[in-house]
């Protein structure tokens, strides 16, 4: 097979590299298939989900990302795809500079019908400047165009001690939590200690890690990430899962595919969030989860 550089999968994404091996299939002739994404129980937290989330933040930071550099209008058609085969999951934060685009979304489709997360950095930086929680929040709701955000997560913990040393930010979520303009909370790790710790600790409704079977952008062995994604299952939190595909690390076909089916055949992840930039690869994606999904493996 025919081998790609990252820089070639980023610019043609899931479905131009699998056009361009020449393994592309019926699937990718018929984008408009009947499958839907189906929705499930993120884990005992009541939310229920599409499986599969619209990510906002492939190479995300300074308030921009692939998805938003593509322009409003094209984002605007991807959505429109995205709520054709089911998507009702969007995940944004408030580095990516994407709750403009998110809520053009929400203008497309019931509010009550979509899943809404959005994460806060917790670190002051010269291009996002640190402020109060509810004041943060506020403002998002401000951008968002809306009463309430289903799930804000502490965005990017490394470090084991987060419990502590981020406890005002988790008050001040909890606080708007308790107030009904967020319904869960947790937190996004990069780091293996600072998943283990939010894993073991009451505070998180929702962890969001990374995970694939090949260790690409990862914080740990898979089988140990998956380990610990168990017991966040078993205490009752919401596991999702991001970087399936290495975040552009996995870039042959086997390799996207066996990573893939390795995430929904663990049984450990609820849900994921994969960000894609065109109609094309957003079928595609559909297509192979949702072939996996119906295999039962």
């Amino acid at each position: 097979m025919t081998e790609f550089t990252r820089r070639h999968f980023i610019r043609t994404g899931v479905a131009g590299a699998i056009a361009a091996s020449g393994a592309i299939n019926t699937l990718m002739a018929h984008p408009a298939s009947p499958v839907k994404v189906d929705t499930v129980d993120l884990g005992k937290t009541g939310l229920k989900v599409t499986r599969l989330a619209m990510g906002m933040g492939t190479n995300g930071w300074n308030h921009a990302s692939n998805q938003t550099r593509i322009g409003l209008e094209k984002y605007k058609l991807l959505v429109q795809a995205g709520l054709d085969r089911g998507i009702r999951f969007f995940d944004t934060a408030d580095t990516y500079g994407s709750h403009s685009f998110v809520k053009e979304a929400l203008k497309m489709v019931p509010r009550e019908q979509v899943t809404v997360m959005t994460k806060i950095w917790t670190e002051n930086l010269e291009w996002h400047p640190l402020q109060p929680v509810d004041q943060i929040i506020e403002r998002i709701r401000q951008e968002l165009q809306t009463d309430y955000l289903d799930i804000v997560l502490l965005h990017c913990m490394t470090k084991a001690n987060w419990t502590e040393d981020k406890r005002r930010f988790m008050d001040g979520l909890s606080e708007a939590q308790a107030k009904g303009l967020i319904k869960k909370v947790g937190f996004s790790a990069h780091d293996f200690g600072a998943l283990e710790s939010g894993v073991n600790h009451e505070w998180p409704d929702i962890v969001l890690a990374r995970i694939n079977n090949k260790k690409i952008r990862m914080d740990g062995e898979p089988e140990k990430i998956l380990s610990l994604l168990e017991t966040a299952g078993a205490k009752g939190k919401g596991v999702l899962g991001m970087k399936i595909f290495g975040g552009g690390g996995l870039v042959k076909e086997e390799e996207r595919m066996s990573s893939l089916e390795y995430v929904v055949h663990c049984k450990k992840v609820h849900a994921m969030t994969i960000g894609m930039e065109d109609p094309a690869q957003l079928h595609d994606t559909v297509d192979r989860l949702m072939g996996f999904v119906q295999k039962g493996v």
